[in-house]
């Protein structure tokens, strides 16, 4: 499994695993691809061009775009990450997000990609990363427990009415002390 970055060249299964995220699931937002797949190759150019943007408002900053693949090199879900948070993303969004497809799950995707992102983001100089996970995803709690998560609080989604908790995990996964929040 790998963490590549998405370009305007995309891996086998992309557009598979974009039409399959749809409008997005479990708070990870979808992308315009999964109603329209014409707009592939748009979308690309976008995302490559969001790496690099510096921030245009107090709502908008860099995210880095990146697929998850198998060790064939296909793409099995897809990875958000963001150095930097505003306001909004420090309440709901955090520095990373990811979305593994369902016909992938419970085969180590999930966690392994958030530990990439997690190594990621520890280059980048942030020692502590926050992530957001709807209540009823038991899974997403898990694993995130499970690399040490600490959390922060529960609140509820002004926009659907879902609960969300906040963690905070190190990004240096070679730290073993008991994690503290931000």
């Amino acid at each position: 499994m790998k963490l590549r970055a998405v370009t305007t060249t995309s891996p086998p299964g992309s557009l598979k695993l974009l039409v399959a995220l749809g409008n997005g699931e479990n708070g990870f937002g979808g992308t315009p691809v999964g109603s329209d797949p014409s707009q592939l190759d748009d979308w690309l150019d976008y995302c490559v061009h969001i790496a690099k943007a510096p921030p245009l408002s107090e709502y908008f900053v860099p995210q880095a775009n990146y697929w998850i693949t198998d060790d064939a090199g296909h793409a099995v879900g897809l990875v958000r990450i963001r150095p930097q948070i505003n306001k909004e993303l420090l309440n709901k969004g955090g520095h990373v997000g990811y979305y593994v497809a369902p016909a992938f799950r419970n085969q180590g995707y999930g966690k392994g990609a958030l530990k990439l992102a997690l190594l990621k983001l520890c280059a980048k100089g942030v020692k502590q990363a926050l992530v957001t996970i709807e209540s009823h995803n038991t899974v997403s709690l898990g694993l995130v427990t499970d690399l040490g998560g600490v959390l922060e609080d529960e609140r509820i989604d002004d926009e659907t009415g879902h609960a969300y908790r906040r963690f905070w995990l190190k990004t240096d996964l070679r730290t073993k002390t008991k994690q503290s929040t931000a």
